[in-house]
């Protein structure tokens, strides 16, 4: 056995005996270290480490559990007098956690499509050619949520109905209609305060089950894109109008 082994093994025991059989509490959640191994190469350790939701069945997302985990071993290091590379594995009250590292109970996502309605049913923006308000209806998309790299996303298709222009009712033109939700929709995701507005909504309900306002370089985004002008049926995705022009309403 070399010297490193030898004193990886040492310090094995040390990191063992301190963190098995033991329970730490972050935020609400347990963490129990199920085990601690090291890893084929003998240069870190592959760890396990079953979390205990505050309330069973409630939301949550991994990146939170990573957070907490390495603030646990970040104080370990301190005692053991050394730190040391990992690899997790993470349970959830001793199940694999969902795939997609993000889990939002039915309970929760009810919440945020109400609130959504309630908070947001009318926008104003400002475009090329003129102070523009409308109506706004929100329905979930087919994969309502989603965990995109640090982003944790809530995707909507909206309605938009009932245009006032400038202080005046206008219509779009239905001739154009894909143009047009195009160009609305780009002004909408420019208009900084109306995606703050939008984005906040979902800070305010998930608070309670998934903060993640404690978590580096993680935060929630609400993705969506309009279906329907005036009742007729759009493909309001980006397009190459990036403001409204003014043969767009009539």
């Amino acid at each position: 056995m070399s010297n490193y082994s030898k004193f990886m093994n040492k310090e094995l025991k040390l990191i063992r005996r301190v963190l098995i059989g033991n329970s730490f509490n972050k935020d609400g959640y347990e963490y129990r270290f199920l085990s601690i191994d090291p890893d084929d190469r003998e240069l870190a350790y592959d760890i396990v480490v079953d979390v205990t939701l505050p309330k069973k069945g409630q939301s949550y997302t991994t990146p939170v559990f990573s957070g907490h985990i390495h603030d646990i071993l970040s104080n370990i290091w301190k005692y053991i007098g050394t730190s040391f590379s990992y690899s997790e594995k993470i349970l959830v009250d001793g199940e694999e956690p969902a795939s997609s590292g993000v889990y939002i109970s039915p309970k929760k996502q009810k919440e945020v499509f109400f609130t959504m309605v309630r908070e947001i049913d009318h926008v104003k923006i400002k475009t090329a050619i003129g102070n523009l308000s409308f109506d706004v209806s929100w329905k979930p998309s087919e994969k309502f949520y989603s965990l995109d790299d640090v982003y944790l996303d809530f995707n909507f298709n909206i309605e938009i109905s009932n245009f006032i222009l400038d202080g005046d009712y206008a219509k779009p033109n239905l001739k154009i209609a894909n143009d047009v939700a195009g160009a609305i929709l780009n002004v909408m995701y420019d208009t900084d305060n109306l995606r703050e507005e939008i984005n906040n909504v979902i800070y305010d309900v998930m608070a309670d089950e998934i903060d993640i306002t404690k978590v580096d370089d993680l935060y929630y985004q609400v993705l969506f894109y309009i279906s329907k002008i005036d009742g007729f049926e759009v493909n309001g995705r980006f397009g190459n109008h990036y403001d409204l022009e003014p043969d767009m309403f009539i």
